[in-house]
């Protein structure tokens, strides 16, 4: 049985967001894999009643990205941005296989030195990361520079910025990005093994 994909969205952004939407869906095509939408109370909150919120404390969206996970016996757990770093502190538990990041903040943005590496020092699965060339969360040439651990792979796309859109001197839009890297997502999760040996 093929594990089913968690996705959990960013700090500003909801899974009404079009990216989400496009991704999802991709996902679905190049894989078949079922992806399940992870929904934060806040954003929940902010959706129902149109005023925006704040994410809460970290380790309160851990918590509620744990308890969708609980009943799993095997699944894998990813997130746009904010997203990404929640699940990438659940590969403790035994349930995750792998773990994938779309866009993974390294650090605010024009703030280096307030870096997040530590959320991935302690990573027990297979970790996945797409990362735009031109994000200002984490561009090519700071990541490149810095020591990942080595279950962390990173996936660069040329051009593209936190939210996978790329220049038009790239002649491809970001429908075209989208389904590249989940293309890529299904590749990598077959190489690792994660969908054909569940």
């Amino acid at each position: 049985m093929t594990p089913p994909i968690y996705l959990a969205h960013g700090a500003g952004a909801g899974h009404q967001s079009d990216f989400l939407i496009q991704l999802r869906q991709s996902l679905l095509n190049a894989s078949s894999i079922s992806v399940s939408p992870i929904t934060f109370d806040y954003m929940s909150q902010q959706e129902a009643t149109g005023k925006r919120r704040p994410p809460p404390q970290f380790k309160t969206l851990v918590t509620e990205y744990e308890s969708r996970i609980l009943s799993e016996t095997a699944c894998i757990v990813s997130g746009k941005s904010m997203g990404g770093r929640v699940a990438a502190q659940l590969s403790k538990h035994e349930q995750v296989k792998a773990i994938v990041c779309y866009g993974f903040p390294f650090y605010p943005p024009r703030k280096p030195e307030k870096h997040r590496l530590s959320f991935l020092e302690n990573i027990e699965k297979p970790c996945l990361i797409l990362q735009g060339t031109r994000d200002p969360l984490g561009n090519l040439d700071w990541v490149r520079q810095q020591e990942l651990p080595e279950n962390v792979e990173i996936h660069w796309v040329e051009g593209a910025d936190h939210d996978f859109k790329v220049l038009k001197k790239y002649n491809k839009n970001q429908t075209d990005v989208i389904e590249e890297i989940a293309k890529i997502t299904t590749e990598w999760l077959q190489t690792k093994q994660i969908l054909s040996s569940l």
